[in-house]
């Protein structure tokens, strides 16, 4: 069983979906751990935002010593069963992507054509044939039509659907040409995740247990002892937060890291200008517009990272 820790009223207590709010979310990890295992010094102290588990589970096999932390009493007793060796399940996420590719199936995209395309391991190639065979004039309307405001609102709550970028569809359509003109298909798992709904298999075996908490990010990291932390994997847990909870959370990493803990971060939003060591084109996970990593004493004023706000 996981610690429980009695939850602050958050944007994230209720879910991300408007329905079915004790229903599981993240079936699979849509971000690139080798972010996370190329920025935080070996055998450290890491604080991981729980979701499916991938990230914290690769760290912890790494060597690291993680705690994994979420909100949701489901996500984090998926993640569990994942570390115990139960297979990937699918999540609110997986269904959604699942319509899409239905849809996507509709615009001509036949598993011939994907099956070719994540055979590829040349992105000279991969871009060539995405722009001649998938990257349609109808799937560019309907993926633009499908991530319009109007219709997130539709899922999604408001503060999540605020904080996506304007032009969100022509957004996520660069973000996936930028990933197969940077990594080979053949090589990595991301591709056939977002394609096919292939699943990614969790990687290593923890070489130390992960400690799991149910519990609020800021209220648990408030409660912890000086300098516990060497890093902070925050996911996108910034997506949909106000600057107030960006305070909280910022005062309780500067409290619970030590003074060069590195804190590494996703959101959907696109950098702001003169961002420096953006890393969204190194994520093969391929939907991210930010990728920060920096110390937590770079936090930017306000409490929110620098990019962000």
């Amino acid at each position: 069983m996981f610690e429980t820790h009695e939850p602050a009223q958050t944007p994230w207590r209720r879910g991300a979906f408007k329905a079915m709010p004790h229903q599981l979310v993240f079936g699979q990890t849509y971000e690139d751990a080798a972010i996370e295992l190329g920025a935080i010094a070996p055998g450290s102290r890491v604080f991981s935002i729980a979701g499916a588990g991938y990230t914290a589970r690769a760290l912890a096999a790494a060597g690291h010593r993680v705690t994994a932390v979420d909100i949701s009493a489901v996500q984090l007793a998926y993640a569990q069963t994942l570390e115990g060796g139960s297979p990937p399940r699918t999540g609110l996420v997986e269904r959604v992507l699942g319509a899409g590719r239905k849809l996507a199936a509709l615009c001509g995209w036949t598993r011939q054509k994907l099956d070719v395309f994540l055979q590829l391991s040349s992105t000279k190639e991969q871009v060539e044939y995405w722009d001649r065979e998938l990257d349609t004039p109808t799937w560019r309307v309907a993926v633009d039509t499908l991530l319009a405001p109007r219709l997130l609102r539709l899922c999604y709550r408001g503060p999540l659907v605020a904080s996506v970028p304007r032009g969100f569809g022509p957004l996520i359509r660069g973000r996936l040409r930028r990933g197969w003109a940077s990594h080979w298909n053949q090589s990595h798992p991301f591709a056939a995740l977002l394609l096919l709904g292939k699943p990614v298999e969790p990687s290593g075996t923890p070489k130390a247990p992960i400690r799991y908490v149910c519990a609020d990010a800021a209220d648990f990291l408030k409660g912890c002892a000086p300098r516990s932390f060497d890093a902070f994997a925050l996911s996108n847990l910034g997506d949909g937060a106000s600057p107030e909870y960006w305070q909280r959370l910022a005062a309780a990493m500067a409290h619970a890291g030590n003074p060069q803990a590195q804190v590494i971060w996703r959101s959907f939003a696109e950098p702001v200008a003169g961002m420096d060591g953006n890393r969204a084109a190194r994520d093969r996970s391929l939907l991210w517009g930010i990728v920060g990593v920096s110390p937590v004493s770079n936090l930017c004023g306000g409490g929110m990272p620098c990019g962000l706000g």
